[in-house]
C-alpha cells in the first residue's frame, strides 16, 4: 500500500516543482516592477519634494524631512502675491484657449484627415514649423505685433498667443483620431441621405471622441503651464501662475515658489480627474495614443 502511494506521489513531485517555479516571480516580472517603480518615482518624487517645501517651516541638513510644518507660504501667496487671482487668470485663459483651438482646430483636423486640397502641404508645414521654431523667437515676434495692435497685456492677446502654440497639438491629435474612424460608416450614411452635420455628429464625433478629449487635455495643460510667450505679452494686468512662480524663484523664495507650483498643479489635477471620472482611463489612453 505504501509503495503504491509512493509510486503515485513520485510523478507529482515534478508537477509541484513546476507550480512552485511558476508562482515565483521571474526576472521579466521583476524588471517590469522595477520599471514601473522607477517611472513612478521619476514623476511623483519631485512633486512630493515640492509639496514638502511648500509646507516646510524648517528644513535643514542633515534632516531628510522638514522638522516643522506650516501653511504660511500659501497665506503669503494669497494675501501678498495675489495667488488666487493668478489661479483664476490662468484657468480662464486655459479654458478660453481650449475652446478657441477646438473651434478652429477641429475643422482643420477633419480636413487633414479626410480630404486632399490645395494648400494642404502649406498647412502641414506651417503646423510642423510652429513646433520647430524656438519658443523665445515666437514670444519676441508676438510681443512686437501685440504692441502694434494694442493686444499687449490683454485677455484676448493672451488667448491668441497661447492658441498659436497649442493649435498644432490640437490639430495633429484630432486629425489622427479622425483618421481612425472608419470612413465606410460615413459613406453609408451619406448614401442614405444623411447631411454632413448629422454624419459628423452621429458617426464621426463618437468614434473620434477619445482623441478629441486628449487634444483638449493637451491644450488646457499647455496653456496652464505656458511661460515664455506669456512673459513677453503680459505681466501687469494679467499675471498668470507661471509668472508668479518665476517671480518667487527670481527673488530667491523657494518655499513660496513651491507653494505657487502646487497651486498651479491643482486645476490640472482637477481637470484630469473630471475627465477620468466621466470618460475613463482606457478611452483617455486611446486618445493620447493618437499622437503616435
Amino acid at each position: 500500500m505504501s509503495a503504491n502511494i509512493a509510486g503515485v506521489a513520485a510523478p507529482l513531485d515534478p508537477m509541484r516543482r513546476s507550480i512552485v517555479r511558476r508562482s515565483r516571480p521571474g526576472w521579466p516580472e521583476v524588471g517590469r516592477t522595477f520599471a514601473v517603480a522607477a517611472v513612478g518615482a521619476f514623476v511623483f518624487v519631485p512633486l512630493a519634494i515640492l509639496g514638502l517645501y511648500s509646507l516646510s517651516d524648517q528644513w535643514n541638513a542633515p534632516h531628510l524631512l522638514p522638522t516643522a510644518y506650516t501653511i504660511k507660504w500659501y497665506d503669503y501667496l494669497f494675501h501678498y502675491e495675489g495667488g488666487l487671482s493668478g489661479v483664476v487668470q490662468s484657468t480662464l485663459v486655459a479654458a478660453a484657449t481650449t475652446v478657441f483651438t477646438m473651434l478652429v482646430g477641429l475643422p482643420a483636423a477633419y480636413a487633414l484627415a479626410r480630404y486632399r486640397f490645395r494648400g494642404r502641404r502649406v498647412l502641414e508645414m506651417a503646423l510642423l514649423a510652429k513646433t520647430a521654431i524656438p519658443v523665445i523667437l515666437v514670444g519676441v515676434g508676438t510681443a512686437s505685433l501685440f504692441y502694434t495692435w494694442g493686444l499687449h497685456d490683454t485677455f484676448v492677446g493672451l488667448v491668441a498667443a497661447h492658441s498659436v502654440g497649442a493649435l498644432p497639438l490640437q490639430v495633429w491629435t484630432a486629425a489622427a483620431a479622425f483618421q481612425r474612424v472608419d470612413v465606410s460608416g460615413e459613406e453609408a450614411a451619406r448614401d442614405l441621405g444623411a447631411s454632413f452635420i448629422r454624419r459628423f455628429v452621429e458617426i464621426v464625433l463618437p468614434g473620434a471622441l477619445p482623441g478629441i478629449i486628449a487634444s483638449a487635455i493637451l491644450v488646457f495643460l499647455f496653456s496652464m503651464d505656458e511661460f515664455t510667450v506669456t512673459f513677453f505679452v503680459s505681466g501687469v494686468a494679467y499675471t498668470t501662475m507661471p509668472l508668479r512662480l518665476y517671480s518667487a524663484l527670481n527673488s530667491g523664495y523657494i518655499e513660496p515658489a513651491a507653494a505657487s507650483a502646487m497651486i498651479l498643479l491643482m486645476p490640472s489635477v482637477l481637470y484630469l480627474g473630471l475627465v477620468l471620472r466621466y470618460f475613463g482611463s482606457s478611452e483617455l489612453r486611446g486618445g493620447l495614443g493618437n499622437l503616435g
